[in-house]
Order: structure tokens, then sequence, then C-alpha cells
């Protein structure tokens, strides 16, 4: 009986529970749209940051030492250390080793250009441009400056064999400074210690790239790490090494954390600006998508609470000859919200389905790529959508619990 007349009641009103149904699937659509959209942006918006550089800055620990006299200081000594190089690959070890793109490892050196009164003297940068490393498990894994800093302009070409030692990639203001173009040979001197012309060592170089990045990097002659180290008598040695993570699932300070438990004798610090920029960015795209749900879902809402109040007003006679043979207010709020809970579910259904269409939409239009779909969305979309219907449709069930079927009999 009951089942029939939730039968009877969806065939007697069709086009009113269609617009019920439209209207929790324009909600739901645009919530399932937004929720999938949400799932992947992160992970797309932080690939997209780290187009823009290393998140993270990987230094050797050192010692500094106060120095002075009684209560003048005279400043701090810092004992030079160094990583080494082989312990590089302890960084795709971590726990979140999935989420980091890439690294490279820097070895930085001033160094004299030129000779007599034409001597230059220029920051000399070894590092991997990129290279093929292989991680514990046998699975390759190419990295370098190529991969983490691809927002640098390069005119020319990179360096790709790593046993290159004649090439070098110089930056805007050092070629216009030195005066250099593509091809021009040149030659860098280093010194161990000013006037130590015994313990000089030099290299002969060929420019074949010119990079530019509006940072230190033009300012700086980037050659293979190898023939950095040689040319300083620094064998496996680097200074710094530049870590891009990818911070969707923890935040960046994770990462170093755990980078530091891998390589004990390190410090790795989060670049501060551009991660809480990062994060700044995410909140306010998660909070206007939050923003515009619950405006979507409020709309459907009142769909479907006005349907529902119209079925309650047209339905007065038989709520109360329903009432006259005995039928309580528990019978007639079930059968009220068992309707609603049929518009919630094909709501919120429908509106899944038309979600994925306007997630696509999204992603191509907004984002630049394809959002992929997530079944996750499907239980929430429809859970979202029975609960939205069910609290719409509290006020209009109160209202037929109300009715007093003596009054409604009568015809007044």
């Amino acid at each position: 009986m009951f089942f029939r007349m939730l039968a009877r009641s969806f065939s007697m009103r069709k086009g009113k529970m269609a617009i019920a149904i439209v209207a929790v699937m324009m909600g739901a659509s645009i919530t399932s749209a937004l929720l999938t959209v949400s799932y992947d942006v992160n992970e797309k918006m932080n690939y997209e940051f780290r187009r823009f550089g290393a998140n993270l800055l990987v230094i050797p620990s050192s010692d500094t030492i106060d120095v002075g006299i009684g209560a003048f200081g005279f400043g701090a000594v810092t004992e030079q250390k160094y990583i080494n190089e082989s312990d590089l690959y302890k960084i795709k070890t971590i726990f979140w080793a999935d989420n980091v793109l890439g690294y490279a490892p820097f070895l930085y050196q001033v160094v004299t250009v030129g000779s007599g009164d034409q001597a230059q003297s220029v920051v000399l940068t070894g590092t991997w441009f990129s290279m093929p490393t292989v991680l514990e498990d046998g699975t390759p894994f190419p990295t370098g400056v190529k991969s983490i800093n691809t927002w640098w302009e390069l005119d020319g070409r990179w360096i790709d064999d790593m046993n290159d030692t004649l090439s070098a990639i110089i930056g805007t203001n050092v070629a216009e400074k030195l005066d250099l173009s593509l091809g021009e040979p040149f030659t860098v001197t280093y010194t161990l210690r000013p006037g130590d012309v015994a313990n000089q060592s030099s290299i002969d170089l060929i420019v074949i790239g010119i990079v530019s990045g509006g940072g230190s990097e033009d300012d700086q002659i980037f050659i293979t790490l190898d023939t950095a180290q040689a040319l300083t008598s620094r064998p496996g040695k680097v200074h710094t090494a530049q870590v891009s993570a990818l911070c969707t699932a923890c935040p960046v300070e994770t990462f170093a954390e755990e980078i530091e438990q891998e390589i004990p004798y390190v410090e790795a610090r989060t670049v501060k600006q551009l991660a809480n920029a990062e994060m700044a960015v995410l909140n306010k795209i998660e909070s206007m998508m939050l923003l515009v749900s619950f405006v979507a879902l409020g709309a459907s809402a009142l769909g479907v609470a006005a349907v529902m109040s119209t079925s309650v007003i047209e339905r007065r006679k038989e709520i109360g000859l329903m009432k006259s043979i005995g039928a309580d207010n528990k019978r007639i709020a079930s059968l009220f919200l068992t309707e609603a809970a049929v518009l919630g579910v094909l709501g919120g259904v429908l509106g899944y389905a038309a979600g994925l269409l306007l997630s696509y939409f999204i992603g191509l239009s907004v984002f630049e790529a394809v959002v992929a779909p997530r079944l996750i969305v499907i239980p929430m979309a429809v859970g979202i959508s029975l609960g939205v219907s069910m609290l719409a449709s509290a006020l209009p069930v109160r209202r037929a619990a109300r009715i007093e079927p003596v009054v409604v009999l009568r015809g007044d």
C-alpha cells in the first residue's frame, strides 16, 4: 500500500517531480564537478608551481662560532662543509619519495675569466643538467636543473652529456659582462688562495647556451658537476641541493624533516615565500569552490522545498483522508520523506553524470588539462543530494503532519 501510494504520487505529479529532480541535479552537478576538480586541481597546480623553481634547499650543517674580545663581538666564523654527492640519492628514499619530482646539486666557486686588467670575477657553478639516475629498486629517475627549472629561458642548447668537460651555459648578465656569445671560447681560472699562482688551475670552455631566469642564474657560469669538482679539487662534494617537491598530501616541512633523517648531516630548508604563496592560492581556490557549492545546494534546496510545499497543499484532502482512517503523523511524514529521498538519489546520480561533463569542461578551459574522474565523488554527490532533499522537505512535512482531517474534509 505504501509503495503504491508513492508510485501514484510520482505518476500524478510527473512535471513537478521532474522540476524537483532537475533542481537537485543542478546542485549535485556543480558540487560533484567542483569536488572532482578539487581532488585533481591541487596536484595539477602544484605541478604548475614546480615549473617556477624548487621549494626545498638542502645544505650541510655547519658549526658557527662567535668570536670577539670581552663584550666586543667581531662576528662569527663558520666552517665550510659539503654534502657528499653519493648521498643525494637518499632524497628519493623518504616516505614521500613519489612526490619528489626532481633535485639538482650545486657546487659554487668564484673564478677569474680573462687576465691582467681584463680579468673578471664570476661565479662558476657545477651541477647536473640532465642526470639519468637509477633508484634503489632499479627504476630510472631523470633529474637535474633541466627538469626542476623548466622556467629558465635558454638560447642555444643544454649540456646533455654529463661527461662533457668543454661546454658551458652562461647567464645573460655574464654574457653581457664578458662580451660572450654562442660558440665563443673562453678560459676560467680557479685559485685556491689569492696570489697563490702555484695552485692555480684553468679550463677552456665554449659557450653553447645563454640562460635567462631573472635571478642569480643570470650571473653564473654553469658547467657539469664533475668538471667543477675536478677544477676546484673537490671530488664528490657539493655545496647545496635544490629539491622540487609536490606538496599535496602533506606540507613541504614534512619533506624537509624526512630528508634530514635520511641524511643526518644536512639541513633542509623550505623556500617559505614560495610555499606560503602556493598554499594561500590553493586555499583560496578551495574556499571559492566551497562557496559556489553551498550556493548551488541552497538553490537546489529551495527548488525541492517549493515542490514539496506545493505537493502538500495539493494533497491536503488526501492527507486528511489518510489520517481519518488511522494513519498517524509518522506514516504521513515517512511518505513525504521517502519521496524526497527518491528525488535526492535520482538527482544525485544524474547530477554526478552531468558533473563529469562539467568538470571536463572546467579542466580544459581553466587549467588546460583533463580532470580525471574520481569514484569517491559518486557516494559524496548522492549523499549530499539526499541530505539536501531531506532537509528541504522538513518544513513541508511538518505542515503535512499538522493538517487536521476534520477541517480539511469538511472543506474549510
